[in-house]
């Protein structure tokens, strides 16, 4: 009897050395894969295949390791007692994941990257290989699959348990995961989305409106010059370049939401092209721009898409310069001053000439680009960056195509959701271009936990505007009753919250300010207007009572010159 007990204690001190000495060599094992992970990544993006394959590789050796060390006899059995159990379960968890994930989601990310060759993904026509990207997609459906798997089991797991450094790897992994899902989603939706989108199937025709951040709106800037683009089989055409004069007069015969409706009854969205985007929801700008270029032409597009000089620049830094005709050098380092700043004071008494500059910068950017063969996986990498920051948007009128469209950075949707929402826009309302010196601050607080819960949004605006600027910059087409200087600036603040949320109080300048409402896609808009005067900050604040909703906010930023200054503070509950 004694014998057994003793031996019975020696199988349980082994089991637990056993234990440990495993965990500690799969733990080793786990920080290589976690140390590869974002190797891997930016192996991928930069389409470096052939270092890719040797990182997947050597990653998938790590993570079975890991896992064959979690898996034996004792292990199973202590991962199964009640909280004793608990990060023996998760580390077991751990290493599957990281296993399953080296059999399956990185060597499908590397077919999908061996499958195409970015050197050859367009022509010496510029015409993009269609049938290259639609050949990847089956591989991007599964890697992506698998990834969603991997997160949704990591987050099955054991989150707080006794052993720190075990919810610390659980973390940790989920922290490697969810960029790699994100790289995944987005490569496969533009794998779903460009061969229709450039005309596989049928020649596609587009509205491609040019933002000018410079006169703020709620997309971004104010529509200004356009173009009409086709695409057929891959390769794209510029068939016309106009300016904002082509649509004076036109009425878009569309209706949308009554909150839409009642929202922008009187600010003529729908007759006066330079108001049509007021709204940061980009599909209603993009199906009244496509309404009206039909009313007006007669011809009716298949989407609408939006850029800003910014975007312009993303690509030039890829191409190289644009020569103009005068002999200007278009770049990424100027072409955002020369259209937003440079340009009204080189035409200060000459408006068409002006507009026809602007139009010729466009169309010497887009011959740049279209006719540049030389990086494509570089000139993707500035399209989706242009996209993160809401500088590129696309619409389709085509329903199947924007319900994926919605799914992706592309859209400018505002979503309609409970979650927590924070949703500053400006709008100019001087008729100037003064928004090119535009400074913008938020800071959104949300207090105490409870039903409902406090929250502060506090926003500063400066308008910078220096001495000098032409007449045409500073320019007041509002008339506010009350003396102004030159350089004098006037804005409205659109503040969209969570749905739900209740307005109790708004200061100007620790003053009670006046506010409207109304709504937009669910979410409650307090709408409070601003005087700039030049070199003067002004401080807007606004106390809401919102519903409690779990996570944190999804906040919209308005792509303007100067970047929004945010600060989010949020109380834990």
């Amino acid at each position: 009897m004694q014998l057994a007990v003793v031996g019975a204690v020696v199988l349980g001190v082994l089991g637990v050395v056993w234990l440990g000495v495993t965990a500690m060599m799969a733990r080793s094992e786990l920080n290589k894969v976690r140390a590869g992970a974002p190797q891997l990544r930016a192996q991928l993006l930069a389409a470096d295949i052939p270092s890719a394959t040797a990182s997947a590789d050597l990653i998938a050796r790590q993570a079975t390791r890991s896992h064959k060390l979690t898996s034996g006899p004792a292990w199973a059995v202590i991962s199964r007692i009640p909280v004793l159990g608990d990060p023996f379960e998760t580390a077991r968890g751990i290493t599957g994941v990281a296993n399953e994930l080296g059999r399956n989601a990185l060597p499908e990310l590397v077919e999908a990257g061996t499958t195409i060759d970015p050197s050859a993904l367009r022509g010496a026509d510029g015409r993009i290989d269609i049938a290259a990207l639609q050949r990847i997609t089956p591989a991007l459906d599964s890697a992506a699959a698998s990834i969603d798997r991997a997160i949704a089991r990591t987050e099955r797991l054991p989150a707080s348990t006794y052993l720190p450094a075990v919810d610390d790897a659980r973390v940790d992994l989920l922290d490697e995961l969810r960029p790699l899902a994100h790289m995944a989603e987005a490569s496969q939706q533009a794998a779903q989305l460009l061969p229709p989108m450039l005309g596989s199937t049928k020649p596609q025709t587009y509205f491609l409106g040019f933002q000018n951040n410079a006169e703020a709106r709620g997309t971004g800037g104010l529509p200004g010059a356009f173009a009409i683009v086709k695409a057929s089989k891959g390769k794209i055409d510029f068939v016309g370049f106009h300016n904002d004069d082509e649509l004076r007069g036109v009425t878009a015969k569309v209706r949308f939401d009554s909150e839409y409706e009642e929202l922008y009854r009187n600010a003529a969205t729908k007759t006066l092209f330079l108001n049509s985007n007021l709204s940061p929801h980009f599909p209603y700008a993009a199906a009244i721009w496509a309404d009206m270029w039909r009313q007006h032409s007669g011809q009716r597009v298949d989407g609408a898409i939006a850029v800003d000089p910014e975007v312009l620049s993303y690509l030039l830094a890829v191409t190289g310069p644009a020569k103009l005709r005068d002999g200007t050098q278009l770049s990424a380092a100027n072409v955002v001053e020369l259209t937003q700043s440079t340009a009204y004071n080189r035409f200060a008494d000459d408006n068409a000439a002006r507009k026809r500059f602007l139009i010729e910068i466009a169309a010497a950017a887009a011959d740049k680009v279209i006719g540049s063969v030389d990086d494509p996986v570089e000139l993707a990498r500035a399209l989706a960056r242009a996209a993160d920051e809401r500088r590129l948007l696309v619409w389709s009128a085509n329903k199947d195509l924007q319900t994926l469209i919605e799914k992706t950075e592309l859209s400018g949707a505002v979503p309609v959701t409970n979650a927590p929402y924070v949703g500053l826009t400006i709008i100019n309302e001087g008729g100037n271009k003064l928004d090119y010196y535009l400074d913008r601050a938020l800071t959104w607080q949300r207090g105490a936990c409870g039903e409902d819960r406090p929250v502060t949004a506090t926003v500063r605006l400066t308008n910078t505007a220096p001495d000098g600027l032409s007449p045409y910059v500073t320019s007041r087409s509002d008339d506010p009753g009350y003396p102004i200087k030159p350089g004098d600036h006037r804005v409205t603040i659109f503040y969209a919250a969570t749905s739900g949320a209740v307005l109790t109080s708004a200061t100007l300048d620790g003053k009670p300010a006046g506010v409207s409402a109304g709504k937009e896609r669910g979410h409650p808009v307090f709408i409070v207007d601003v005087e700039l005067p030049r070199g003067k900050p002004r401080t807007v604040v606004l106390n809401i009572d919102e519903p409690h909703r779990a996570g944190e906010p999804i906040v919209f930023r308005q792509p303007l010159v100067r970047d929004l200054a945010l600060d989010v503070r949020d109380t834990p509950c």
